[in-house]
């Protein structure tokens, strides 16, 4: 896992993402196998006691085990096995018959397995028989042996697994099994799921986190409120250009169209904004940025023509590698401005899905071949109308009322202007006339 980055954060998102495979890690050991071993055909086992009748001439009974193996295993007792079972390949021993010989204990032991109580007691005195005969021919420097126990029954071998207690056992195991490995694969991957992680990565600062619908779609107001923050950092620079860089075009395509429709809305904020609000921390002086996914040419043209006034942003999915997130900054870091966003996908929920057209709105064919404008269009047609007519009607009001304002200040001057010259002419002829005289 990554330094930088939280183990126990890693580890739940490692179980979120790989919880199908802890599911089949608790079907499969917890379920499947205490069932399968359940289900297996049933095995006997029958035994047969083999032991000396007269003091062993060794100081001591510690060699008599490791003598007994060496006998039993020495092809004597395999052979008269597979004579009797009449299997000719195969695995005999142990698979159908052993030796149990402990240690400070004279007595030796041949099991036997079979499918059937018969076959196994069968199997059991046969091996015992051929076992003595080997053993006696050390009788004058051990012992002389004798079968002191024939097998007379057979008891059916309990199963290893059974039971609802050998499933919930089970079920522990599988879980235990399935974080052990999904931890081991997190290890080995060491996926980016934190700022920090994808800081050291890469070297870039982390710009934000959003979040994409699955198969793009409608963005919801949560998915908006994280590309918004994302475009406020964005114009706090001074980048004119935006460039989109990351493994999914798809993904790029979506956040492009969203960032530049959120650009739009600014700029038409910023010509409709009053001089008191030139303080806000929006940038209102010059051009939004341009946002351009790089694709193509947009791509050869970033290569090709490097700017500080541009900004890269590396739009990586939670959880990418760190040897392929490194591979992608190297790509497309080249000294620039750079940013790093993180993005998590989500399923399109059923409210942001259009709704389906009923069928008074589907497009209806008319006689000549040609399909009608569905109801829900012309209604959404009228209202955009309703609303360009609404704000033209608004414009043209704001310009009535600057019309009439410039036409009352000219007004006012015009009067000033006229009292101004009456104030300089006499009030009456005769007054002219005798002022003339």
């Amino acid at each position: 896992m990554n330094r930088g980055s939280d183990v126990f954060t890693t580890l739940m998102w490692g179980l979120r993402r790989y919880a199908w495979m802890v599911a089949i890690f608790v079907l499969a050991i917890g379920v499947l196998v205490p069932t399968g071993l359940n289900q297996r055909t049933p095995t006997f086992e029958a035994r047969a006691q083999v032991g000396p009748t007269l003091p062993l001439q060794l100081n001591n009974a510690d060699p008599l085990p490791r003598i007994g193996e060496s006998l039993f295993n020495n092809g004597a007792v395999e052979q008269s096995v597979r004579k009797l079972l009449r299997q000719p390949n195969g695995n005999i021993i142990p698979a159908h018959v052993k030796l149990i010989a402990a240690q400070d204990n004279l007595v030796l032991e041949v099991v036997a397995h079979a499918d059937n109580a018969q076959e196994a007691i069968a199997v059991a005195n046969m091996a015992a028989a051929t076992f003595v005969t080997e053993l006696n021919r050390y009788s004058q420097s051990v012992a002389p042996f004798l079968l002191q126990h024939r097998a007379v029954q057979a008891k059916k071998i309990p199963k290893i697994a059974g039971g609802s207690l050998s499933i919930a056992f089970g079920l522990i195991a599988g879980l235990v099994a399935g974080v052990g490995f999904v931890a081991l694969l997190l290890v080995l991957r060491r996926p980016v799921v934190d700022s920090s992680a994808a800081e050291d990565s890469t070297g870039a600062p982390v710009l934000g986190r959003i979040s994409l619908p699955k198969g793009g779609g409608h963005l919801e107001p949560a998915d908006l409120m994280g590309i918004g923050l994302l475009c406020r950092r964005i114009l706090s620079t001074q980048a004119k250009v935006v460039y989109l860089a990351g493994p999914v075009v798809g993904h790029l395509n979506q956040l492009g169209d969203a960032m530049q429709d959120f650009m739009t809305r600014v700029r038409q904020a910023r010509d409709d904004a009053s001089p008191d609000d030139a303080g806000d921390s929006v940038r209102r002086s010059g051009e939004v940025p341009e946002i351009v996914v790089l694709d193509g040419p947009s791509l050869e043209l970033w290569a090709r023509v490097p700017s500080d006034s541009s900004t890269t942003l590396l739009l990586i999915p939670e959880g990418i590698g760190a040897r392929r997130l490194r591979t992608l900054a190297e790509e497309h870091f080249t000294g620039t401005p750079a940013g790093v966003v993180l993005m998590t996908t989500h399923r399109r929920s059923r409210g942001a899905e259009p709704p389906a057209a009923s069928p008074a709105e589907k497009p209806q064919e008319s006689k000549d071949g040609s399909s009608s404008t569905p109801t829900r269009d012309k209604d959404q047609s009228k209202q955009t109308e309703q609303t360009k007519q609404s704000g033209q009607a608004d414009q043209s009001k704001q310009t009535e009322r600057a019309k009439d304002a410039d036409r009352s200040n000219k007004t006012e001057k015009s009067t000033e202007s006229e009292q101004s010259k009456g104030a300089k002419l006499p009030k009456d002829p005769s007054d002219a006339s005798a002022s003339s005289r």
